[in-house]
Formats: C-alpha cells, structure tokens, sequence
C-alpha cells in the first residue's frame, strides 16, 4: 500500500498530464489499467500517447520535477506488465508522423509509433521496400523493432533492418530534443561516425532507457520480385537440423532471402526466393532454391509469386499469417556456429519444464550473418519458465537475448565487462541524469 505521500504525487502528476498534454490523451484508474494488462490492485500512474516530440518533452520534464519513473512502449496491454506499476506509460503508438519517401536518396522518415509493415507498403509503391520485415508480429512499431534490437524475419538473407537506421530524432531522459544519426550524411554507412562521437547505435536495443525514440530515417532498397513455397506438417529436431542446413547452403548462393520454421505437429516451412534481375529470372532462382533443400530432402514443389498490386503495396501479399494470440515472446540470436548449441540447450530446458506453466512455440529464422530462435507462450507465468530461469545456459551456448526485460536486464549486466559499464553509465548521465527513463544500475 502506498503512503498519502506516494499517492499524493501520483495525483499532481495525472493532472499536469492532463493539463500540459490533453486530456484525451491521458488514461487513469481503470482505462489504464486495461490498456497495461494489471489487476485491480496494481495500477500505473497513467498512460499517455503523445503525438510529437514536444509532448514526450513535457512528458519528460513532468516526471523529473515528480521524481517518477516514465517507461516507453508501443504495444499494450505489456507483455510484462508488473514493469508497469507506479510508473507513467509513455504510448509511442502516437508518434504516427506518416512515411515521408526520398525516392532519389532511397530514405524513408518517419515517425516511432507507424507499423512497420505500412511503411514497407508505402515504400513499395516507389518499388523499394525495407529489409528485415517481421513475419509474425505485424502491427509492430518501427521504433519497437529498433529499440528492441528486432531484426525482422522477412528478408533477413538479405541483411538486418537494423543496419538500414540512418538518424533518429530522440528526446533524452533530460527533456534535450537531439538528432542523432547521419541526419545531413544520407551517402554514409549506417552508424558510420567518421571519427566523430555517435550514440545513435547505442539507441538500437536500448528499449527506451536512454532516450524515446520520436522519428526515424531508413535507408529503403530496390524491391526484389519474390515466390514462396510454404511447406506444412510435422516440424521435429530432425527436421530443423535438416532445413538449417539447406538454409545455409541456399543463403549462401543469394537465391532466397527468407527461410522460417515453426515447430510442432502443425509446424511449416517457409521459403521466399528472390532476385532482382527481373520477372523473368524467378524461374531460375526458384529452381536453384528446389535444388538446394532437396540436397537434404527438404522438398520444395510449389511456388507462388506476388502479384503485381501486391509489389506495389496495395495489399498485404502471401506473408506467413500473423499469430492472433499475444503472449510474452523470449527471443535469441546466435551465430552459425552456435546455433546447433542453442538449439541443444533450448531442447533441454524445454523438456525440463514437468509444470503446468505456459505451452512455448518455437521458430526460427535464418540469415545470412545469424540466427534468431523465438519461444512465444502461451499463458502461465513466463517469468518462472525453465527457459528464462535457465537462461545462463542459453548465454553459455552463445546466444544473446533481444530485447531484454526486467527479468533477464540483471543477467546481461552481469556479464557486461567493466568498459562496457562506464560507457554505459556515463551515456546515462548525460542523458537522463535524474533516472527517468533508466537507472545505471538497470541500464542493460
């Protein structure tokens, strides 16, 4: 139970919420409890969904002045939800500003909280698109996706949406707007600094603890004309190992660009063969690709191509189908050579659960550098799940976890070197001096 001091505080900050941002913009008391997925008795201070970076500015300066704590998230109700509690939720979904193309550049600017997959269907109506494209959660946040450290699963072959991130518009912890990036430098490499300090790469993965991500530039592609071959049935370990074979070998001759498994009884392989040459040389790349899984007896028979609306980005074309059931979702990335020894220990921690905790799904998708498993449950506590209890072994293995939460932030810090923590904790006070968006004890 909190003090009247506690519940005081709490109380002048809704209302300078409300005041300073709107009031249709504020939600309190129950609202906010069904926005952020909390019981009766649990209750965050409120949950704002600012439009621009002035308002997340004002947000910003209302909790330093309160001491309170301000979490950034772009998808509610949280899969954690009890981070959520006596803090004020900041709604990046908001921040909407629509996709502005530089078609002779090849950038797109737009704002945090726009799913990724609309930007990729406007972007393909100049016949570019993004790399790394998400597969299963389709109404993520481009600014989820990047402060998350979220690669994509769609064109993954071809590279990292990651890497695709030329500036970002932020508003630090201490309520200073900053444009970071290669803003005016559109013809360097991404997070390329020429010798001059650059955060912005540090902001990838940061989840919001160093600053709240309003806008972002990405470096758009020409779009490749692409065919899928979707294979449904059982998916065992057998199965894996063989299509994780026939991925690399088919990733390494650039014939597709996308290889997913989901595992189960009703499990399904997916592949998508690309090129750029042109219509006409699908029936070439689809043939290698053919060729290349059914050197480990993986058969590929039946290819679809997009149609021609569908590459103009007029729908959404033949994806994988989006899960329909949230759930907290755990997801790694290892190296090639590491990825036999995660999928070992994931085997093992997976069978070590005799609880009635959550059903995990696992799947996988392929890239050209790394590996990425995701495990997404299925109700029950996640938090007690052998799988993120066990998740030293999982680090052992060579795995790295994406997007880490409270419950895994104070296992990675502790394998953080020393260097590491004094950039770390030095970024962090500069940046949010007062701890507002993140502690340097829990900036990992």
């Amino acid at each position: 139970m909190r003090d009247r001091r506690a519940v005081a505080v709490a109380n002048a900050a809704r209302g300078d919420l409300m005041d300073r941002v709107g009031s249709d913009r504020v939600w309190i008391g129950a609202a906010a409890r069904e926005w952020c997925g909390l019981p009766e008795d649990r209750d965050p201070i409120a949950v704002v969904r600012p439009t621009n970076a002035e308002q997340v500015r004002i947000i910003l300066k209302i909790a330093r002045s309160r001491h309170l704590p301000v979490v950034a998230r772009s998808g509610l109700p949280a899969v954690w939800p009890d981070e959520l509690v006596d803090t004020i939720v900041l709604d990046v979904r908001g921040l909407n500003r629509p996709p502005a193309i530089d078609i002779s550049r090849r950038v797109v600017t737009v704002g945090a909280g726009v799913p990724v997959h609309a930007i990729d269907r406007a972007a393909r109506q100049a016949r570019l698109c993004l790399r790394g494209v998400p597969s299963v959660r389709g109404d993520e946040t481009v600014g989820a996706l990047v402060g998350a450290g979220v690669s994509g699963e769609i064109g993954l072959g071809d590279g990292s949406l990651l890497s695709d991130v030329v500036s970002a518009h932020v508003v630090a912890g201490n309520g200073r707007e900053l444009q970071v990036g290669h803003a005016a430098l559109l013809t360097s490499m991404p997070w390329r600094s020429e010798g001059l300090p650059d955060p912005a790469g540090l902001l990838v993965g940061a989840a919001g603890r160093l600053a709240v991500l309003c806008e972002l530039t990405l470096r758009l592609h020409p779009a490749p004309w692409v065919a899928w071959s979707v294979r449904s049935g059982k998916t065992d370990r057998d199965r894996v190992l063989k299509v994780m074979s026939a991925a690399r070998l088919a990733l390494s001759k650039r014939v597709v660009d996308t290889v997913l498994v989901e595992e189960g009884k009703r499990g399904r392989v997916v592949v998508r063969a690309a090129t750029w040459r042109g219509e006409g040389d699908l029936e070439a790349v689809t043939a290698l690709a053919t060729k290349a899984f059914g050197r480990h007896r993986i058969k590929l028979d039946t290819w679809s191509s997009e149609d021609r609306r569908v590459r103009l980005g007029h729908e959404v074309g033949d994806w994988p189908e989006q899960a329909q059931a949230r759930g907290a979702t755990f997801e790694l990335r290892c190296s090639w050579p590491d990825a036999l020894k995660v999928l070992d220990v994931s085997d093992a921690l997976l069978a070590s659960d005799d609880s009635a905790g959550p059903k995990v799904k696992r799947s996988w998708a392929f890239g050209a550098d790394y590996v990425t498993v995701r495990h997404r449950f299925r109700g029950g506590d996640s938090a007690r799940h052998p799988l993120i209890t066990g998740v030293r072994h999982l680090l052992d293995a060579g795995a790295v976890p994406v997007g880490l939460g409270g419950a895994l932030r104070a296992i990675g810090r502790e394998r953080m070197g020393p260097t590491s923590k004094v950039l770390l904790t030095g970024l962090s006070r500069a940046w949010d001096p007062d701890g507002v968006l993140g502690s340097p004890a829990g900036l990992v």
